[in-house]
């Protein structure tokens, strides 16, 4: 929601960070958009390595796209 600005103000710094909690936890998802926040540079700074870091362990966790 935080991302797309959807009932709450847009942030993507806000969004990045529960990605962050997400990942951490084990969801697949959150690491893959983690790695797209660090891919765009949205919410975090811009990182490719970074991105791959967090599309791997997506891909780890079985998210398709990752």
């Amino acid at each position: 929601m935080y991302e797309d600005g959807e009932d709450v103000k847009q942030d993507y710094s806000k969004a990045a960070e529960f990605y962050t909690q997400a990942c951490d936890k084990g969801h697949a998802t959150g690491c893959f958009n983690l790695g797209n926040s660090y891919y765009k540079g949205e919410g975090v700074k811009q990182d490719y390595s970074k991105a791959v870091e967090f599309y791997t362990k997506a891909c780890d966790k079985g998210d398709d796209w990752g």
